[in-house]
């Protein structure tokens, strides 16, 4: 599994799926089980780098919110 950190929160690559800083969402659980075994994200910046030069600004914050 690969994550994008964001702001408040994490960006999932795998399905797109945006995952909040919230202790009660299984998402956000799992998301630390996996950094606590190693796991690491790809930092903030890269996100925009990738994302907006490949489908625009539009698309991209359409994609985050």
């Amino acid at each position: 599994m690969s994550y994008q950190l964001t702001v408040n929160g994490v960006f999932r690559l795998a399905d797109s799926a945006f995952i909040p800083q919230d202790p009660a969402n299984r998402d956000w659980l799992e998301y630390l089980e996996w950094m606590a075994s190693g796991g690491e994200a790809l930092p903030i910046d890269s996100l925009l780098e990738t994302k907006v030069s490949d489908q625009g600004v539009f698309a991209f914050l359409k994609r985050i919110v």
